[in-house]
């Protein structure tokens, strides 16, 4: 059996360490630590972002121009095509959950008056830029990671996405409300978030939530108690619901 982990350089000498120390305590609990042997060598440096597009291929279907993500096939008239650069950031339309958010949200836009969404946890700022090219006027993007900021905000210049406001922080730190809140995040931060999330959506809002897998709906559901569920999508292992505000006292 081996064992693999890629350290940073100067790591490697304190982990070193901890291993040995850690091989040579096994003797006190009898087991026979029989030909263990620790070797480091050096790992060439790797642009994960180059990687990923080298075997990237668009949510249409086509390969993506000049090694980027589009989204959409621009042979039909009724698709928009997005160009996005993920880097680092979540968020290519390849994922189902990021597939069903842009659904839910051209749904919802469909079949009522959408003026103002909010993209929780924006990453690469993809939903944020599809609500853009849907008509929307009032438009926030938010994230807590700085990292994946200066992300988003090349894919909005990417795309003519001049109605998105870049946020950096938490939902908490929201006060304004919205016509639709989208919430593409873990589970736990679902549950976790789930006050602030419903305090950002206006009355007779709705709220869109994904990130969650079949096992973990019945959790995250019961995070909105009182709120209606007027979608479930499905796709593989990953739920995406779909909740309507009722008023002011749910």
């Amino acid at each position: 059996m081996t064992l693999e982990a890629a350290l940073p350089a100067a790591r490697i000498a304190p982990a070193r360490a901890a291993l040995t120390r850690w091989i040579a305590s096994l003797g006190e609990f009898e087991v026979r630590a029989c030909e263990i042997r620790v070797a480091t060598e050096p790992s060439a440096d790797v642009d994960w972002a180059q990687v990923w597009r080298q075997h990237h291929r668009s949510a249409g279907g086509r390969p993506p121009p000049r090694g980027r993500a589009a989204l959409g096939r621009p042979a039909s008239a009724d698709r928009e095509v997005l160009v996005v650069e993920p880097g680092m950031a979540f968020g290519t339309g390849r994922h189902a959950t990021t597939r069903a958010c842009l659904d839910a949200n051209r749904r919802a836009r469909q079949c009522g008056r959408i003026g103002s969404v909010l993209d929780v946890g924006t990453g690469s700022g993809i939903l944020a830029i599809a609500a853009a090219r849907l008509g929307v006027g009032r438009l926030v993007a938010l994230d807590v990671d700085p990292a994946v900021l200066p992300i988003a905000r090349a894919n909005i210049e990417r795309n003519g996405a001049d109605a998105v406001l870049l946020v950096g922080g938490p939902i908490g730190a929201v006060a304004a409300r919205f016509d639709l809140v989208v919430a593409n995040l873990l589970a736990d931060a679902l549950v976790t978030d789930a006050p602030a999330l419903a305090h950002a959506v206006a009355p007779g809002g709705h709220l869109v939530v994904s990130g969650l897998t079949a096992d973990q709906l019945r959790r995250v559901s019961a995070a909105w108690r009182g709120w209606t569920i007027t979608e479930t999508r499905a796709e593989d292992e990953w739920r995406t619901l779909t909740l309507e505000r009722a008023d002011e006292t749910t």
